[in-house]
């Protein structure tokens, strides 16, 4: 299970790279409170479908795909914003800092994140004797992983400098693009 979560949190993906650039543009403080939103939307993501599952709605699996489309759209919208940012990073604009509810809807709408929860019930809790335990076990476990690597990727950016931010911004909407392309290939290929 462990193993698992650290592989579906601590790889690239959207929410690690905005993660990232947050901790480049605002600084480690503001980017823990996206990444304590981001968290905490896919702690409920897992626990709602977990639960779903559980109570025999099967359907809600049938979110899923739609939730990735709708993900992925919005991910290459921040792509496209980051390729056209200019990186100056001395005029902040806290209109648009990402904070917890920032976190919170990216999360949502992360097509990784429907993936790692969909996987990991499938794999580690609905085959278990006491599916119950298991599920609160695995959030309790799949969070302090996913808040942990979280603030590495934000840790990261925040060591980005000034003068290097551009190329910062350019790498990370490429690293966005790669990311989406790899789910709607898992998800459509």
């Amino acid at each position: 299970m462990s193993g698992f979560a650290v592989a579906a949190s601590a790889t690239p993906g959207p929410v690690n790279i905005i993660g990232a650039m947050t901790g480049a543009r605002y600084g480690m403080g503001q980017a823990l409170i996206f990444v304590t939103g981001a968290t905490a939307s896919f702690l409920f993501i897992l626990l709602a479908c977990g639960a779903g599952l559980l109570g025999g709605a099967e359907s809600i699996t049938a979110l899923q795909v739609p939730m990735i489309v709708i993900g992925s759209t919005y991910l290459i919208w921040m792509a496209v914003g980051l390729l056209r940012d200019d990186g100056v990073t001395d005029r902040p604009n806290f209109l648009r800092t990402p904070g917890f509810w920032s976190g919170v809807l990216v999360q949502g709408l992360n097509p990784k994140a429907w993936l790692a929860v969909v996987s990991s019930l499938s794999a580690f809790v609905l085959p278990l004797a006491d599916p119950v335990t298991g599920l609160a076990v695995f959030a309790a476990l799949f969070g302090a992983i996913c808040w942990a690597s979280l603030a590495m990727w934000a840790w990261g950016g925040a060591q980005i400098t000034p003068n290097r931010m551009r190329l910062f911004n350019r790498a990370m909407a490429l690293a966005l693009v790669i990311a989406v392309t790899w789910m709607l290939g898992k998800t459509f290929g």
